[in-house]
């Protein structure tokens, strides 16, 4: 296994991690990391369940696990050769499936916020989740 996919299956693993202690229902949770150079860098969390999304709360004990950890996959990434990324999204599902995107260009890409539904930033497509009203 590649540095690269250690590095993200250890990020699931505290994924899942927060969820089975927030003791919600879930389908899917999404973290959206934002690289903000030598300034504070950026999560959002959500969680999924069906078509519903809901804000997660992450405590400092998760982002301080997943701050260095997305650090060292853009490092990794760099060591390839590739741009570093500025904006990273894991979701993990129930069933322990991870899915990673990420963009190299736009800061404000793959937007998970409630308030990002339907924008073209959105990490959602089309109408796979319900808006709120």
């Amino acid at each position: 296994m590649s540095r690269k996919n250690e590095i993200t299956v250890v990020m699931a693993k505290v994924l899942l991690a927060l969820m089975t202690a927030s003791r919600q229902q879930w389908d899917q949770v999404l973290c959206r990391f934002q690289a903000a150079g030598n300034a504070q860098n950026h999560f959002q969390f959500i969680c999924r369940k069906g078509r519903q999304l809901n804000p997660q709360h992450a405590s400092a004990d998760y982002t301080d696990l997943l701050g260095p950890l997305m650090l060292s996959l853009f490092d990794e990434l760099e060591k390839e050769g590739k741009s570093r990324p500025l904006v990273a999204v894991l979701a993990v599902d129930a069933s322990k499936n991870y899915h990673l995107k990420l963009d190299f260009n736009n800061p404000h890409a793959h937007d998970i916020s409630l308030a990002g539904l339907g924008s073209d930033a959105s990490y959602f497509v089309g109408n796979e989740v319900d808006v709120p009203g």
